[in-house]
């Protein structure tokens, strides 16, 4: 499906990562100790550096403070936002919608209304056309997108298929309608066949834990570790990949979605300051990147080799990290979202020179802040009254 805007802007970016940083060379022991075995992994996949939580810190937590720094810092008056969209794959509760707390946590107006999307890694893309769409139709002049993402928590540190590659992030970004004629465009593509591919099987309604007798034997079974074949141990509360479809996915339709949207807004590679791809890894981004007709000094993959593949945060953090303090003129990009799903989504974005970029900022937990014991025992002795 492609989607064309007209009057849509975005005027700022910001981006908060966990403050705990692993570095590839500190893992030499899942290496064999080997310094020759990490370099050739960094040469060919990108591996270096990743952010990721510690502690109780949750997505909407990163996306929380992403949001009070746009605020803060572009002076934006809350009661001005009409809309919060938060899209996140961890939420903090099984009901309400996260965006309800993050709507309280912001003290935004009681005319602003909240969404929850549950998006993976596609997400910041999804969420930019959901805004867009918003904004269009003119329901909203003003939206606060945030997305937020922390893989890292439920990561086993032996699974080296996985565990190397994810970070944990969060951005908040401001659109807002614009008078003047603004292009955006947006190509979505979906391949529900491949919805296994990236999955967390247990923990919904299909697979669900029963508190209610925890030892029964379905229990049991569904809690009891799994030896994969690439020899680690899993569970089916541990998120699964089928790296092999994930590939042949990611190869064959992405750069299909670039072109196709490419096509529609009448741009070429010459047009186009840089081609901006979720932050999958080196290989993956560099092979899309080719297949989708661009050279590789326009398809940057700084954020995933400094800050891990921190999921549908990847994109705006390869942008604040490259342009902050840089954007110098009005910028054109082709942004290109791809995961959980399967789904692609790809945008033409213009970007301002005078938009907002915060810089990649270090999360830090505020002096509010409840952890999950406090947490407890809060609802503990609300619930005895």
């Amino acid at each position: 499906m492609i989607s064309q805007f007209k009057h849509v802007k975005i005027k700022g970016i910001s981006v908060v990562v966990p403050q705990k940083e692993i570095n590839i060379y500190d893992e030499a022991e899942y290496y064999d100790n080997s310094i020759k075995k990490i370099d050739r992994m960094r040469k060919m996949v990108g591996f270096y550096k990743r952010r990721v939580v510690e502690d109780d810190t949750t997505a909407s937590d990163l996306a929380i403070q992403a949001a009070k720094q746009l605020i803060q810092d572009m002076n934006i008056d809350i009661n001005s936002i009409d809309s919060l969209v938060y899209v996140n794959q961890r939420p903090d509760f099984k009901q309400p919608a996260t965006s309800f707390y993050i709507h309280n946590k912001l003290g935004l107006s009681s005319k602003c209304s909240v969404l929850d999307i549950h998006h993976g890694c596609p997400g910041w893309m999804y969420g930019l056309w959901t805004a867009s769409s918003m904004i269009e139709s003119k329901s909203c002049k003003r939206i606060l997108l945030l997305v937020g993402d922390t893989t890292s928590a439920d990561m086993d540190l032996s699974n080296r298929i996985s565990a190397p590659v994810f970070g944990d992030g969060g951005c908040a970004t401001l659109l807002e309608f614009n008078e003047s004629e603004w292009n955006s465009y947006f190509d979505i593509s979906t391949f529900s066949d491949g919805f296994e591919a990236i999955m967390t099987p247990a923990g919904g309604t299909r697979l669900p834990l029963n508190i209610k007798n925890i030892d029964n034997d379905f229990n049991k079974k569904l809690l009891k570790p799994i030896k994969t074949k690439a020899g680690h141990e899993t569970t089916l509360f541990s998120g699964y990949m089928d790296g092999l479809a994930v590939f042949d996915f990611t190869i064959n339709k992405v750069p299909e979605s670039i072109k196709k949207l490419m096509e529609f807004a009448k741009v070429t590679e010459q047009d186009i300051d840089k081609l901006m791809l979720h932050q999958a890894n080196k290989q993956i981004v560099q092979a899309v990147g080719q297949s989708a007709g661009f050279s590789l000094d326009k398809v940057p993959y700084d954020a995933f080799e400094n800050y891990g593949n921190n999921t549908m945060c990847s994109i705006p953090t390869n942008l604040t990290y490259l342009y902050t303090n840089k954007m110098d003129s009005k910028k054109k990009f082709i942004c290109s979202g791809f995961g959980n799903g399967l789904a692609v989504v790809s945008g033409y974005l213009e970007i301002d020179k005078n938009i907002y970029l915060s810089g990649v900022k270090n999360y830090k937990k505020p002096a509010d802040y409840v952890s999950k014991e406090e947490y407890l025992e809060y609802w503990i002795k609300k619930l005895e009254g």
